[in-house]
C-alpha cells in the first residue's frame, strides 16, 4: 500500500506543477507592445483611446490565467493517473486541460466556494453580469479607437490637399496610423478570443445551474447562428423600421431607423430571412430586414445621414435565478459576437482606401515642388 501511495504522490505532484507551468501559457497571448505599431509616441493623436482599449483588455487577459490555470492542473492530474503518470501522458493532459477543463474548472472552483445552491447562483449570476459589462466597455473602447484612427487619416489628407504635407510626407503618416491601428485590431482579436474562452465557462455553468430549476432550458447557442460578409453597401432605410440585436424577429428591438436614413450594411447568411447588419449612429451595430432597405438610387424621396440611436436600455436586469443566469449567459454571446463582427468590419477598413491618399491633386504654382498621389 506504501508503495502504490507512493507512486500516485509522484504522479499527482508532477500533475500539479506541469498544469500551473503550462496553463498560463495558454492563456497569455495578447500583441507585442514592440511589435510594428505596438509603441505608441506620446503625442499619438488617439493614445488616449488606445490606453481605454488595452486597460480594460486587462481585465480579460488577467482572468483568462487564473481560469487556465486550474484547467490546466486538473487535465494534467487526469493525464497523469490515467497514463500511470507518464511525462508526455501529463503534458498532454495539462495542454488539453488548460483549454477545454477550465469551463468545468469554472463551475468546479464556484461550487466548492459556495455552499449551497442559492450561493452559488449568486456567485455565478455576479461574475456573469459583470462580465457583460466588461465587454460593453470594451467594445465602446474598440469602436472609439476605430473612429479616432479614421479620424486621423482624413485629417492626414486634408493637410496634403491643403499644402501643408507632401504626396510623401502624408503616405508615411497615414502608414504609421494604419500600423498602429493593425495593432489595435489584433489586440481587440486576442481579447475576444479570451472573451470566448471565458464565455464558455459561463454557458457551462449556466448549462449546470439550469438543471437547479425544471423550467429553465440550457443556454442556446446563437454566436455562431450567422455569418456576415461582403463588402460594405450604402442602402437606405425604404421606411421606419426596427433594428434588432440579432437577425430574427423575435430577437429585441434595439433601436430604430427613419425612413430615407442611409446607412452602411453588410449581408447575413445562415438566417431564415434575410437580413443586412447596420450601424446606428453611435456605433451600435444590429440587424434590419434586407428588404426594407434599398439602394440610394432607388430610393424616391429625400434621404439623410443615418441619426438614429440605439434605445436607452431601461429594463431592469433579469432575476437571480437559474433563469436568470441562463439569460446572462445568452447575452454574453451575443455582446461577444458584436466585437467579433466590429473587429472583422475593421479588417476590411484596413484592406479599403481609408489609409491611402486621395487621386492626384493639382497643387498651387508655388507648392509646384511637390509630387502628385
Amino acid at each position: 500500500m506504501a508503495t502504490s501511495i507512493a507512486f500516485l504522490k509522484r504522479p499527482l505532484v508532477a500533475g500539479l506543477i506541469l498544469g500551473l507551468a503550462v496553463a498560463p501559457g495558454l492563456g497569455a497571448c495578447t500583441p507585442d507592445a514592440s511589435a510594428p505599431g505596438g509603441q505608441i509616441a506620446s503625442d499619438d493623436a488617439c493614445s488616449n483611446q488606445r490606453g481605454q482599449l488595452t486597460s480594460i483588455g486587462d481585465y480579460f487577459t488577467q482572468a483568462m490565467v487564473v481560469g487556465a490555470v486550474s484547467g490546466g492542473a486538473l487535465g494534467a492530474l487526469t493525464g497523469a493517473l490515467v497514463s500511470g503518470g507518464d511525462l508526455e501522458s501529463t503534458l498532454a493532459g495539462a495542454a488539453v486541460g488548460g483549454v477545454a477543463g477550465a469551463a468545468a474548472g469554472y463551475y468546479s472552483a464556484k461550487a466548492e466556494a459556495n455552499s449551497s445552491p442559492a450561493m452559488l447562483v449568486g456567485g455565478v449570476y455576479k461574475d456573469i453580469y459583470s462580465e457583460n459589462q466588461q465587454i460593453d466597455r470594451t467594445t465602446t473602447a474598440f469602436r472609439a479607437v476605430r473612429a479616432c484612427r479614421t479620424a486621423e487619416a482624413d485629417r492626414i489628407r486634408a493637410d496634403y490637399r491643403a499644402g501643408r504635407l507632401t504626396a510623401d510626407e502624408a503616405r508615411a503618416k497615414l502608414a504609421d496610423v494604419k500600423k498602429k491601428f493593425e495593432w489595435e485590431i489584433k489586440y481587440a482579436e486576442d481579447v475576444g478570443g479570451k472573451m470566448n474562452e471565458r464565455g464558455e465557462q459561463y454557458s457551462y455553468a449556466a448549462s449546470e445551474i439550469s438543471h437547479f430549476d425544471g423550467r429553465t432550458r440550457p443556454p442556446a447557442v446563437t454566436s455562431a447562428s450567422y455569418q456576415v460578409a461582403g463588402p460594405l453597401l450604402s442602402r437606405v432605410a425604404s421606411k421606419s423600421t426596427r433594428v434588432r440585436e440579432l437577425p430574427s424577429t423575435s430577437s429585441r428591438q434595439i433601436g430604430g431607423l427613419k425612413a430615407g436614413e442611409v446607412v452602411e450594411a453588410r449581408m447575413v447568411s445562415g438566417t431564415s430571412g434575410q437580413w443586412m447588419r447596420i450601424r446606428l449612429a453611435d456605433g451600435t451595430p444590429g440587424f434590419v430586414s434586407a428588404s426594407l432597405l434599398v439602394e440610394p438610387g432607388k430610393y424616391r424621396g429625400e434621404t439623410q445621414t443615418v441619426a438614429s440611436r440605439a434605445e436607452t436600455q431601461v429594463s431592469a436586469p433579469p432575476p437571480q435565478s437559474a433563469g436568470g443566469v441562463v439569460q446572462l449567459a445568452e447575452t454574453n454571446q451575443i455582446k461577444q459576437r458584436a466585437l467579433s463582427d466590429d473587429v472583422s468590419e475593421s479588417r476590411s477598413v484596413l484592406s479599403s482606401a481609408t489609409f491611402e491618399l486621395d487621386q492626384p491633386i493639382t497643387l498651387a504654382p508655388d507648392r509646384g515642388d511637390r509630387s502628385a498621389a
